[in-house]
């Protein structure tokens, strides 16, 4: 039985489908109920007019160092200056202070023209939804502490959970009553088992990774591609041995999994990114629940790293969404809210290798020799968790018990939404090659065909002299202290600085066969790299974009599109 026009629209603009399927179900459909499905997708989906042959519009292109002219050239310096003036007890110290401090976070830019505005600002003050500089500006903060902040800098709460932590003091030898209530809050509110607390998200994947190699006797470990785990033993410059035992696969695609059952006699650990932080509109739901199935088989730990989305769209994060319920998770940034944290939850067949829970002091039992040994002398620091147990009460308090009294996560994503969505009109109205990815209160803007590109750079420069601070990687959180006055300021930033971009030359028009813009369906692929000797996942998607570009102008010119 065919669906209605109205269940294929919704099943795409839901996201509860990947690529390959919505290329089938567009295909499925009869000439009349496509032209349909089109002109609900347009609508919904906010994305720019496509070039149709004939004059119509289409979005323009950023430029790249190739493109400056001399007149651009002049126009940076120009800004240069002016941000000079913006911030110049900000770039003072980042120019005295670069001879001890060794920032990791330094931005930096290949265009020698940008180099005069790379440099941090220097906070005095964080509060609400805002934060103050050394040179008396304050902006809106849309960083979200790196996405540590849920409830925005210096929320009350935290603060009297701080201050009467250290008026306890700060042991770090022995157990505190309130690591047991953190703990058992902790997997309450989580749905795991048990739960270990570690420094950070990063250290936490290391340590889970680790629990899953003693727990399989196994050394190797599937990654997906465009994933971001922090910095564990999988980064770029690890030795060529543990190099050897990383797998990495299209995140999404089905023709993985083929590839996990293969080589499952290897495989200790699957680690995923249920929706990666640097591509949020990549949500394959039925591909991670095939996923989950396949791992309970083949006896492989699923890993599900929650550091971006834990909390953020429920209390259950991503795995409460989706429906799954992976072996062990991660979680960073949130939990702490603001101070360093993070912890690694799941099932007791794999926790109990840290600290062999089946043992007891009452009976006959002994621990078990098989381990996976950690350490970090602040993995129970009493003003983290302080802060974990304040965090997770506010959570528990504001979502009630069962059905939420206030939900506030829904909330915040519908805030989110209503900035993403009259930006993207904005951006479509004006031809801006941008797109606006949301999860829950995460967002992220997307340069389209665009990797890092100059205008892009300068974006993020004259959004922070417009007073709304964020991050040059790109992902941005709204938080509690986030007000609709606020929300309103940001779009108002965001317009005047890509306006200013626009008019000032640095947006061009697009070559003659430009790459298609990536926002007609919210699985696409665009920017994924095309694998050898296969049929590029990227290349079908851009068959299902093009026949929606081409049906659409068909409609148009019948009329049949409104």
């Amino acid at each position: 039985m065919q669906m209605s026009v109205e269940d294929v629209s919704r099943r795409i603009l839901s996201k509860e489908m990947y690529k390959q399927d919505a290329m089938r179900l567009f295909q499925s459909l009869d000439k009349e109920s496509q032209r349909q499905v089109l002109a609900i997708v347009r609508r919904a989906g906010g994305n720019p007019p496509v070039h149709d042959g004939k004059g119509a519009a289409r979005p323009l292109a950023v430029l790249d160092q190739r493109h400056l002219t001399d007149e651009h050239r002049a126009w940076i310096a120009a800004l240069a200056e002016k941000y000079e003036r913006f911030v110049p007890k900000s770039k003072a110290n980042a120019l005295e202070n670069a001879i001890h401090f060794v920032d990791q976070r330094r931005a930096f830019h290949p265009a020698k023209e940008l180099k005069k505005l790379h440099f941090p600002i220097t906070c005095t003050k964080a509060e609400g939804a805002y934060i103050h500089d050394v040179d008396g500006n304050r902006y809106i903060d849309i960083s979200g502490g790196r996405g540590a902040n849920l409830f925005g800098h210096r929320a009350p709460f935290l603060v009297d959970a701080l201050k009467h932590s250290l008026d306890q003091g700060a042991p770090l030898a022995g157990c505190s009553d309130k690591i047991f209530r953190a703990c058992s809050m902790f997997c309450e509110v989580t749905g795991h088992e048990r739960a270990l607390f570690t420094h950070s998200g990063t250290e936490a994947v290391i340590f889970a990774i680790r629990i899953a190699r003693a727990a399989t006797g196994r050394r190797s470990i599937v990654l997906f591609g465009d994933s971001h785990q922090g910095l564990p033993d999988t980064a770029a410059d690890i030795l060529q041995d543990f190099a050897d035992q990383i797998i990495v696969l299209e995140y999404g695609d089905m023709a993985s999994l083929d590839t996990i059952e293969q080589c499952a006699g290897e495989i200790a650990t699957v680690l995923v990114e249920p929706v990666q932080s640097r591509h949020p509109y990549k949500k394959p739901v039925e591909f991670l629940k095939a996923l989950r199935q396949l791992t309970i088989e083949k006896d492989i730990a699923l890993i599900v790293d929650e550091t971006i989305t834990g909390f953020r769209v429920g209390p259950r994060g991503a795995q409460g969404l989706f429906g799954i319920q992976a072996d062990m998770a991660t979680y960073g940034k949130i939990p702490g809210g603001g101070l360093p944290s993070g912890a690694v939850a799941g099932v007791a067949k794999y926790m109990d290798l840290v600290d062999d829970g089946s043992w007891r002091f009452d009976d006959d039992s002994l621990p078990k020799s098989k381990r996976a040994d950690m350490a970090g002398s602040h993995s129970q620091n009493s003003l983290e968790i302080a802060a974990i147990l304040a965090v997770l009460e506010e959570i528990k308090k504001r979502c009630g018990d069962g059905i939420p009294s206030y939900d506030f996560q829904r909330d915040l994503e519908e805030k989110t939404s209503r900035l993403a969505d009259v930006l993207n009109t904005f951006f479509g109205k004006e031809r801006l090659p941008v797109f606006i990815d949301t999860f829950g209160s995460l967002f992220r803007f997307r340069f389209l065909d665009s990797d890092w590109s100059v205008t892009e750079a300068l974006f993020f420069i004259l959004l922070r002299m417009e007073c709304v601070e964020t991050t040059i990687q790109g992902n941005c959180f709204l938080t509690t202290a986030h007000t609709d006055e606020d929300i309103d300021a940001v779009i108002a930033g965001v317009k005047a600085s890509l306006s200013t971009l626009k008019h000032s030359g640095f947006f061009r028009e697009a070559d003659e066969k430009p790459r298609l813009d990536a926002t007609a369906l919210p699985e696409s692929t665009a920017l994924a790299p095309p694998q050898p000797g296969n049929a590029s996942p990227s290349n079908e998607m851009e068959r299902l974009r093009a026949l929606l570009a081409a049906d659409l102008t068909l409609a148009e010119e019948s009329g049949s599109v409104r």
